[in-house]
């Protein structure tokens, strides 16, 4: 450990929110320490506290937020007890924060160059011109080329990457101690990731800042974190040195979410955690995780288990009754993953389902009054490919390769310049109105955030059926499939009534897999369609994607930046830069023997995050 002396100590936390009739219990009896240099991961689903813990130690809570017990100490001062006039000394000064969504975090109306001179204009009472040239320095410093040019510029004119970066300069300009991070990396792709996660590292070993790290990727956790935190309804179940736990997790829930994670090295059977977080259930009844568990027994559904030293090691912990021991043998054993069967390759002889030729598409960048400028940028540029019947095809790349793009254009929501697209040998550009509307039954997409794809103004029922409305079907009939639709994605037909904010984000993308095949396509769109989920749910997915892909016979075009994801779900990949296909073929010769040096650089990057 790289030091004996605790900076942060969270003992016993227990936070509940205040509802209409009773509270609800969102941390019980948490806690860890965090010392200088050193690097604490927390993980688990969404929903098991993560976030309140972040602001718990921030003393961010909101007003419905109550302290039942415990203590977060910083240096000797309890945060949660603290003065407004301390807090404001160690907030972005002692301690800082890395959120989640940079784009939401980083004022669009001012400058980066300004955002970060603010920090040190008000902790250091440095003048504008003297915090200007340190704001080109931090961002020099977390690996931004051109800072000069960078810090004149707005947020939106960054990509998600540099936004990303930029929040972690605004954090480091307070010269904290203490670095919390929540979801670093979601929704970058791997290349981006991977820098980020090195630049982590490197700040950590250079500058000694603690940091704490929160995330569902435990990927990400484990190429940064010298300890492990894994957090489940608002329980630690299991706390210990990163690379022993992850090599031989001892509690249920931590083996569970290690199963359910795809491997970009091999093609592995995953398995996700049955069910869902506890709703309403008795805390102070057994083990809050006894209804998910394959090795459930009485005593867990009776008898809450506390933490247990596991073995020797007095830094390794586990929350199980059976801990540091193998399970007895009247408990329940879980069944071995089934291998996914995926469709072999039809011959090159075969009929297309779908063929892309010397396909090109251009974006004209608009001017300074709203016109459209002379600029013209190539966002596609002679892409060819085929896919054919029951296949599955990944394109793969970083932001802003195109990828989408090409998804779009296949379905004529975009433009093209030149090339060919056919879909059953028929020019899909050539379709009159009522042409394109058959091909849009057969042709359907699941998006990548389902939150913004699901009209928050409609009930499921009506999000469902649409597509088969607007096909002419009667309205009883459309329900009737729909309810049995839901059922085949995993979820019960009473959800017809229900709106999507009523959803998790596993339930709503469900929703949105049931939209998709409603109308029995024969190919779907997956436009990085498990991006924003837990690693749990998103095995539960991939699941699920598998198995209607075999029961209606369909094929998939997959869009992704996860490379695990893509050898776990394709047949064969194209992968993508700057427009253009680099390297295409069948998906284990393109990842075991990848001959583009872009094709080598993604998989190496997805290797080391």
């Amino acid at each position: 450990m790289p030091g004996n002396d605790p900076l942060l100590s969270v003992k016993g936390l227990s936070v509940a929110y205040a509802g209409n009739a009773k509270r609800r219990a969102v941390l019980r009896e948490v806690g860890f320490q965090v010392t200088r240099g050193e690097a604490l991961g927390i993980v688990g689903e969404s929903g098991s506290g993560k976030s309140t813990l972040l602001f718990s130690i921030m003393n961010y809570l909101p007003d419905t937020a109550v302290i039942e017990a415990g203590s977060v100490r910083y240096d000797g001062v309890d945060l949660l007890r603290a003065p407004p006039g301390v807090l404001q000394g160690i907030r972005g000064r002692r301690i800082a924060m890395v959120y989640q969504d940079p784009a939401q975090s980083l004022n669009p109306a001012i400058k980066v160059g300004d955002q970060i001179a603010e920090v040190r204009k008000y902790h250091f009472g440095e003048s504008r011109s003297a915090a200007l040239r340190r704001a080109d320095a931090l961002l020099a410093s977390v690996g931004i080329d051109a800072p000069e040019r960078i810090a004149a510029s707005y947020p939106h004119e960054l990509s998600g990457g540099q936004q990303q970066r930029v929040m972690i300069a605004i954090a480091l300009a307070g010269e904290p101690d203490l670095l919390v991070m929540d979801e670093p990396t979601t929704a970058l792709d791997v290349i981006v990731q991977a820098r980020l996660l090195d630049l982590i590292r490197d700040l950590k070993q250079r500058a000694r800042i603690a940091i704490l790290l929160v995330s569902h990727d435990l990927g990400a956790v484990a190429a940064i974190a010298d300890r492990i935190g894994v957090l489940y309804a608002g329980e630690l179940m299991e706390l210990g040195p990163a690379r022993e736990m992850l090599r031989r997790p001892d509690n249920p829930y931590t083996r569970g979410l290690m199963a359910a994670i795809p491997r970009v090295d091999a093609r592995v059977p995953i398995k996700g955690i049955a069910g869902g977080l506890p709703r309403g259930r008795g805390r102070d009844l057994g083990c809050v995780f006894a209804d998910r568990c394959d090795l459930s027994v009485s005593k867990c559904l009776a008898v809450r288990p506390q933490l247990t030293h596991i073995g020797r090691s007095r830094e390794w912990l586990s929350r199980c009754h059976f801990a540091g021991a193998a399970a007895p043998a009247s408990a329940r054993t879980a069944p071995a993953p089934v291998p996914t069967r995926l469709t072999e390759p039809n011959s090159e002889d075969g009929t297309a389902l779908l063929r892309v030729c010397e396909l090109s598409v251009d974006y004209r960048r608009l001017g300074k009054w709203g016109f459209f400028a002379r600029q013209v940028i190539h966002a596609v540029r002679n892409v060819s490919f085929t896919l054919r019947p029951e296949h599955a095809l990944a394109i793969v790349g970083e932001s802003g390769s195109g990828k989408t793009t090409v998804a779009r254009t296949l379905l004529r929501l975009q433009e093209k310049r030149a090339g060919v697209v056919s879909f059953g040998g028929e020019d899909v550009f050539a379709f009159g109105a009522d042409a394109l509307r058959r091909f849009r039954q057969q042709v359907q997409m699941v998006f990548q955030n389902p939150t913004s794809s699901l009209n928050p103004r409609k009930t499921v029922a009506d999000l469902v059926t649409r597509p088969l409305r607007l096909a002419g079907t009667a309205s009883d009939v459309a329900r009737d499939k729909a309810e049995k639709m839901l059922r085949n994605v995993g979820l019960d037909g009473g959800m017809l009534r229900r709106w999507p904010h009523q959803l998790s984000g596993g339930e709503k993308q469900r929703v949105a897999i049931a939209r998709a095949f409603i109308t029995e396509p024969k190919l779907v769109i997956l436009d990085e369609p498990t991006t924003s989920l837990d690693v749990s749910v998103q095995a539960s997915i991939l699941e699920l994607l598998a198995r209607l892909k075999a029961e209606h016979r369909c094929s998939y075009l997959l869009i992704s930046h996860d490379l695990a994801v893509v050898r776990h779900v394709a047949d064969s990949v194209a992968v993508m830069q700057a427009g253009e296909i680099r390297e295409h073929g069948d998906v284990e010769t393109v990842f075991s023997e990848p001959r583009h040096p872009y094709t080598r650089a993604l998989l190496d990057a997805a290797r080391r995050s």
